[in-house]
């Protein structure tokens, strides 16, 4: 071999070992880096915050479920509670202010598009489950209201007192949803002689007790904490909508129909046909893949959990925890869902 060829063989052979070794310490390198970033993962505890209903109300035992059940599957979870609101949280959560919170469906997906009553759309707003299948619109009235339902209020023109809860709220919108289903407004009923107030649930009670309120109208759970402390006070029933009048509203806001049962209210002796939206827990689409599965995992993981915090949990079940509704899902609670089975 001629020494020019040899030299070249010597140069050619250096290089290929020195690619070589340098593959490798990229190899490594990557492989460190993953290696890291998932034990980074795994050894970085959830800490975050849900945001759900005012203190001492159903939805705030809902939350504090929730915010359990998350606990209860991953060691070292921290997740703190803060009161809200149905129509505040999804703006809320939208912003990425909490990343987590509980609102209807109906009020979810009118935040995402930006209808009544928010003024404009919050498109990074994601579903990651149904927490209360059903929350029923309850029209409650003295138990000696003389009419049985509104069909006979409205086509006599009745000046009834009604209640509704403050302007813009879920149950508000869905009660003028009822009312033009009717072909009327608040106007309307005015102009018979009644009145419209814009009252909490405890409040509407309280002057239903001295007579100076009728009907009172909110889309609240079965049984609603307002309602059963009101039925220790005096004698109530509660009205049907009819079909036509669940089918509008139904199509109007994208309810479903629903039905409260007997029974669900110590005074409730026959069942009662009405409209329904489902709870859901909502998230910031930033949150991560990796903690929005974990955090759907815990909640289907602890249903028998959920069940002893509140009854209306008893009706959360594997096959309806997906019925989000329009608002999409976030990618890690899609994961989750697929791995079930439950998505295809």
């Amino acid at each position: 071999m001629r020494l020019a060829d040899y030299n070249t063989y010597i140069i050619l052979f250096c290089v290929v070992i020195g690619l070589g070794m340098l593959a490798g310490c990229v190899s490594l390198d990557s492989s460190e880096s993953e290696s890291s970033t998932l034990a980074s993962e795994q050894n970085n505890p959830i800490s975050s915050t849900i945001i759900g209903g005012r203190t001492g109300g159903a939805w705030s035992v809902f939350t504090e479920g929730v915010a359990e059940s998350i606990r209860r599957e991953n060691e070292d979870a921290v997740i703190t509670v803060e009161p809200g609101g149905i129509v505040e949280n999804p703006p809320t959560v939208g912003t990425n202010k909490i990343p987590y919170g509980l609102s209807y469906s109906m009020t979810a997906y009118a935040a995402y598009i930006g209808q009544e009553p928010y003024d404009k759309a919050y498109k990074d707003i994601r579903a990651v489950s149904v927490v209360i299948p059903a929350n029923y619109y309850q029209f409650v009235v003295r138990d000696t209201f003389e009419y049985d339902s509104l069909d006979d209020v409205i086509e006599k023109q009745i000046p009834i007192r009604i209640a509704v809860d403050q302007k813009g709220s879920a149950g508000e919108i869905i009660t003028r949803s009822i009312l033009r289903s009717y072909g009327i407004t608040y106007d309307d009923i005015i102009s018979w002689g009644g009145s419209v107030d814009h009252l909490g649930g405890s409040k509407s009670f309280e002057l239903m007790a001295d007579k100076r309120i009728d009907i009172a109208g909110d889309a609240v759970s079965v049984p609603s904490n307002d309602i059963l402390e009101a039925s220790t006070k005096m004698k109530l029933k509660m009205l049907s909508l009819s079909k036509e009048t669940i089918d509008f509203v139904s199509e109007d806001l994208g309810l479903v129909p629903g039905t409260i049962e007997a029974g669900g209210y110590d005074f409730l002796e026959k069942n009662v046909a009405t409209v329904n939206t489902p709870a859901l827990l909502l998230v910031n689409k930033e949150v991560s893949d990796r903690e929005v599965y974990q955090v759907t995992k815990a909640i289907y993981n602890n249903l028998e959990y959920l069940r002893t915090v509140h009854k209306e949990f008893n009706n959360l079940k594997g096959e309806n925890i997906i019925d989000v509704g329009e608002v999409p899902l976030h990618p890690g609670a899609e994961k989750f869902y697929r791995e079930k089975g439950l998505i295809k």
